[in-house]
């Protein structure tokens, strides 16, 4: 059996080839034989160095599709090496790349890299909405899998979106629903939130909160996270009371009333959840938001900041 080569010799052997391209063939060639040898020395780790070769290819890729392709290649470098800021440099050269003529299919490829990008830096919002859109059109496996864009898809998605935007865009979308038939977790996450299922709610959610803490991009933000599914579970079972007791709302939710208690009282002190208890009465008092008040309060300190303004600049001409 023949023995596999070492790195400098098969490193040696792919640089001959790229010499006697350079003195026999065209760029075409000399460009796949530089982008044989960056692919051997990024699968050996030598990372900086398949970079340097990859960079080395982009004068000699013709067409933007070429370049993209290459880029698209050192994206996948840096985002082994969690290198968001190298990471973010390139995501910005594929974007002018794109903007000057790219196709659709590195289009679509691109938002997967910038949705995984946005994971990173917890931009949930943003990486909803470019998963959303790359769950119809996916081709990106070289990095992560169908099924994985799926399930970040629904976990943004439960954060992000309306109650009805979750049913239409997510929850009877064909391609999720074909996802999530092999992982029943995720789908009753899914499908118990928008049942108001809470009880069901909460024990998936003990799974989902386990699998976040080892997921490879969400992990370090899964307090932030867990926080924000808290607001907007309590928030969709608020709004179907002006008032209702602990005891119910901890029997909804399969907890106890002191657990309920004190969550409600870290939200509603920190001010993302519009209601107060009332701890004597064992009551919780929802306060919606009048939409034509709050403009109306708007409206005034607007008006505030304007004559402020103009008082200022009154004094200044009268100087």
């Amino acid at each position: 059996m023949e023995q596999e080569k070492t790195f400098e010799e098969q490193l040696e052997a792919v640089e001959n080839k790229i010499k006697d391209s350079q003195e026999n063939l065209g760029d075409v060639e000399v460009r796949d034989a530089m982008l044989e040898k960056a692919s051997l020395q990024q699968k050996y780790n030598k990372y900086e160095d398949a970079i340097k070769t990859y960079i080395d290819t982009l004068p000699k890729s013709v067409g933007i599709g070429k370049k993209m392709d290459v880029h698209f290649l050192i994206l996948q470098i840096y985002l082994k090496q969690r290198n968001l800021e190298k990471f973010k440099e390139h995501l910005n050269q594929q974007q002018i790349l794109l903007d000057q003529g790219g196709d659709w299919e590195r289009k679509n490829r691109l938002k997967v890299y910038e949705g995984i990008y946005c994971l990173m830096i917890r931009d949930i919002t943003k990486a909803c909405k470019l998963f959303l859109d790359s769950v119809a059109t996916f081709n990106s496996s070289e990095i992560i899998s169908y099924n994985e864009v799926v399930s970040y898809t629904v976990l943004t998605s439960m954060i992000c979106l309306d109650r009805q935007s979750l049913k239409k865009k997510v929850h009877q979308n064909p391609e999720v629903v074909g996802v999530l038939r092999e992982n029943q977790v995720l789908k009753s996450f899914l499908e118990s939130f928008l049942q108001c299922d809470y009880k069901t709610l909460f024990q998936k959610f003990a799974i989902v909160n386990e699998n976040l803490s080892h997921d490879q991009y969400l992990s370090i933000h899964r307090k932030y996270l867990i926080r924000e599914y808290r607001v907007v579970f309590y928030s969709q079972f608020l709004e179907s009371y002006k008032t209702v007791t602990l005891n119910n709302m901890a029997k909804a939710f399969g907890v106890t009333v002191q657990f309920i208690d004190r969550e409600l009282s870290e939200l509603i002190s920190s001010r993302r959840i519009n209601c107060k208890i009332d701890k004597v009465a064992g009551i919780i008092e929802s306060s919606r938001a009048d939409d034509r008040n709050q403009l109306y309060n708007n409206l005034i300190k607007q008006g505030d900041y304007l004559l402020n303004r103009v008082q200022k600049l009154s004094r200044l001409t009268d100087l």
